[in-house]
């Protein structure tokens, strides 16, 4: 190759880019039939046009341009030549190259400029190497190079290249090695909540293998696809069922009544103004508040108050506390277990939540004058719990079933893969 080509290839990429925005603009005049070759040379491309950059930044670095150039550093320098780039993969980039710069890995530099690895995937395909570099005989590295690359490629699934660690060293690693796994445990840590601009909450936490393997067994109990009777699918994504369970392990560890050193239990202690829960959003009500100040709309008081594991604290305008909430507004001990014979799990149409993965739900609420019997209680799992509250579903106790059974009958309608709140009846029917 020589400058010749390098400069007929450069007017080639130009007339490419062409080529690619006219592509995107024609889309509906690609034919169905063409479109799954479409994306995957549209791949291809990306993939190549990927390692590319990566090349040309390492190009630069060689060549001192990073500190010639007044840039410093390589994210700031492909900011610097407008790289149409996010500041997230000019990152990855950045720590891609410098973490591949180990005389032993040129060959996976090698396949992350060709495109044949991206620069994420380099990452973790280096960070493997250097935990196996220390526990293996140097003789092994070329090997262990070799399989890293070919593992790379599969970046969807970078479980590959850890079972690949780990059978590493499990096999040939030390003491030494196995008390670097456990150190892992220092680095555990959850962050605190970050409210998001829509008003819910995110935090993250990082947790080592033995933690990993016990979350993935809560997970698989309490976070598994329910199907409904009829056979139509949960609907919830994978991470909205992981978000129920955890909150379902709290709630069951807060019946439970377990306490933490302090003696406190997991119960949650709410602040609520009485107009929180005798006024909707809009017509004079007050937002209430959980005991860490987190404010609470009123709608999500009244669903919080319907649960057991919640203690409201009533305070009146001035914020003075009225009374503690008693226990006569929550189903007793023995009126669960009557739900759990008489309901069999969550009432909602279909659902096939078990019994213990149930809340006892108030069908007039409480706050409306609703009493706590077993008339106007029904089972209901955290996501039809928060559906019924949201959609201000009605719903009644039908004890018309057979042998003295009951059937609580939720006022809503099939939509499609979804449900939603029934039509109010018409005047005759409601006269009948």
């Amino acid at each position: 190759m020589n400058f010749t080509d390098v400069v007929t290839a450069r007017g080639v990429l130009t007339e490419a880019l062409t080529a690619l925005r006219t592509l995107g603009e024609g889309l509906a005049f690609v034919q169905e039939a063409d479109l799954g070759d479409l994306a995957r040379e549209a791949s291809q491309v990306t993939a190549l046009a990927r390692g590319l950059l990566t090349a040309t930044t390492m190009e630069a670095e060689a060549r001192g341009l990073l500190v010639t150039s007044g840039s410093g550093n390589i994210a700031q320098w492909l900011l610097d030549h407008e790289a149409a780039t996010p500041e997230v993969e000019r990152n990855t980039i950045a720590r891609a190259v410098r973490e591949t710069r180990r005389r032993e890995l040129a060959p996976l530099r090698d396949a992350m400029a060709s495109g044949e690895v991206s620069p994420g995937d380099a990452i973790t395909a280096a960070r493997t190497f250097d935990d196996l570099r220390l526990a293996t005989d140097p003789a092994m590295h070329p090997d262990i190079v070799d399989a890293v690359i070919e593992l790379a490629p599969v970046g969807f699934n970078r479980s590959s290249l850890r079972r690949f660690r780990t059978e590493m060293l499990a096999r040939f690693g030390t003491a030494r090695d196995e008390d670097h796994e456990l150190d892992k445990a220092t680095r555990r840590g959850v962050t605190g909540w970050h409210e998001l601009p829509d008003g819910t909450w995110r935090f993250e936490a990082t947790y080592d293998t033995p933690d990993k393997v016990v979350l993935d067994a809560l997970f698989n109990a309490l976070g598994a696809p329910l199907p409904q009777s009829d056979g139509m699918p949960d609907l919830r994504t994978p991470g909205q069922r992981r978000a129920d369970a955890l909150v379902q392990a709290a709630q069951l560890v807060a019946r439970m009544g377990t306490t933490g050193p302090t003696g406190t239990d997991a119960r949650v202690n709410l602040i609520l103004p009485i107009e929180s829960l005798t006024h909707a959003t809009g017509e004079g009500a007050t937002a209430g508040s959980d005991e860490r100040g987190t404010p609470l709309m009123p709608a999500t008081a009244r669903l919080l108050s319907c649960c057991a594991t919640v203690t409201p604290i009533w305070v009146d305008t001035d914020g003075r506390p009225l009374h503690v909430g008693r226990s006569a507004r929550l189903a007793t001990a023995e009126q669960r277990r009557a739900l759990e014979v008489l309901d069999g799990g969550c009432t909602f149409p279909g659902c096939t939540a078990l019994p213990s993965w149930t809340q006892a739900h108030h069908i007039v609420h409480w706050a409306d004058g609703g009493q706590t019997n077993l008339d106007n209680l029904a089972s209901l799992c955290g996501p039809h719990h928060r559906f019924i509250h949201q959609h201000h579903i009605t719903g009644h106790v039908d004890s018309t079933a057979p042998r003295g059974g009951r059937r609580v009958r939720w006022h809503v309608m099939r939509v499609g893969l979804g449900w939603r709140p029934a039509p109010p009846p018409e005047p005759d029917e409601a006269v009948a």
